[in-house]
């Protein structure tokens, strides 16, 4: 009898249990999306879940609970509820989050908490992508003082001022002037890899023409690289190439004038550049006799220094004068000249009475006349 009693028992559970096992619900979840895609160190994005039960029986009472770890931050309540979400139906669930501008580029993993029902409590882990992007910004740009005719280096410095890694970048250099330009490869530079906010220096070497002038030439630094998903980016930098050149005079001639009772001095620049405020000092036993000026005098253009006739033939001409920025030059010159000759007008008007006084003695005109 309590055979058939237990026999009884077992075969009226049975389905229960059976049915208890079969109807249950089965909670997945996926991420939908991120918006943007990938996400950039900085901004702040959309993560989009899908819930979807896959059970035979309604779960209920759904709680999602996010956590935020670094490089996120939650910009909401980590947890959300559902009431009920039956079987084969989904559930979109959004959550709003800040990445740190600090973080690198990776694939990231947030913990997500999951329980529903009464004995169902699950942890499962959402995938975040998160790339920055490369850009390149102009820091400074340096070079050796560039002559009209020189060939020389200028050092571009570049920063990588984006949140990506900028892969195999290469560097063009190009002119805007005919008399700056890059002499043949050394206007190609390749460069590499460059993390976000290294700095990079760049060398170009570049030839100014020798009809080149004082003055900043525009050029540009072209830069083509590609970004951690490998799609290629360029990026212009416009710089600027300073010529500057020095003025530097030579001495011509020097001419003496008894009439003005004048010492001319004829000096040409014969430097690379053009020469401002120039003084001209006439220097005798290391003291100051006269000085003359002259606004300016541009390349192989030549001026005259006047000066009041020393009563020596030899003297020092110190001159002074500014080049390109208003930077000061001096240099001195020895010069020396030589008085012609001649009779002092007092010497003949005694030559002249004197003829006429021998011209009377002799009673010449009383022969002629």
């Amino acid at each position: 009898m309590k055979k058939l009693i237990l026999i009884g028992v077992i075969v009226f559970l049975l389905p229960i249990v059976f049915g208890a096992i079969i109807a249950t619900p089965r909670i997945s979840v996926e991420t939908v999306y991120t918006d943007p895609y990938p996400v950039e160190p900085g901004d702040s994005f959309v993560l989009s879940l899908e819930i979807l039960n896959n059970g035979t029986k309604k779960a209920e009472n759904v709680i999602l609970e996010l956590e935020s770890i670094y490089p996120f931050t939650l910009l909401e309540e980590s947890k959300k509820e559902i009431k009920n979400i039956y079987e084969e139906d989904t559930r979109i669930i959004d959550y709003k989050l800040l990445v740190d501008s600090s973080a690198v580029s990776a694939t990231y993993e947030l913990p997500l908490y999951l329980t529903y029902g009464t004995y169902y409590k699950i942890t499962k882990y959402v995938k975040i992508r998160v790339q920055g992007s490369p850009d390149f910004k102009l820091l400074n740009v340096e070079s050796e003082t560039i002559s009209p005719g020189d060939i020389a280096d200028i050092v571009v410095q570049i920063q990588n001022a984006g949140t990506g890694k900028a892969k195999r970048t290469t560097a063009t250099l190009s002119s805007s002037s005919e008399y700056v330009n890059p002499v043949l490869s050394g206007g190609n530079v390749y460069i590499g890899d460059v993390d976000a906010n290294e700095k990079i220096d760049i060398k170009f070497n570049v030839l100014a023409s020798s009809d080149s002038e004082y003055g900043v030439y525009t050029g540009s630094v072209n830069l083509t690289y590609e970004d951690e998903s490998g799609d290629e980016l360029e990026k212009k930098l416009d710089i600027g190439i300073l010529i500057s050149g020095e003025p530097k005079f030579q001495i011509i001639k020097t001419e003496f004038k008894r009439n003005e009772n004048e010492l001319d001095v004829e000096i040409t620049n014969v430097g690379t550049a053009e020469a401002k405020a120039i003084t001209g000092k006439l220097m005798i036993d290391d003291k100051i006799f006269d000085v003359d000026y002259v606004t300016s005098v541009k390349i192989d253009k030549r001026t005259t220094l006047k000066f009041i006739l020393p009563g020596s033939t030899r003297a020092e001409l110190e001159l002074s004068y500014e080049g390109p920025d208003n930077k000061e030059y001096t240099q001195t010159e020895t010069i020396i000249w030589s008085i012609p000759f001649s009779i002092p007008t007092w010497v003949w008007i005694i030559v002249v009475l004197l003829i006429v006084y021998v011209f009377w003695k002799k009673k010449w005109y009383k022969k002629i006349f």
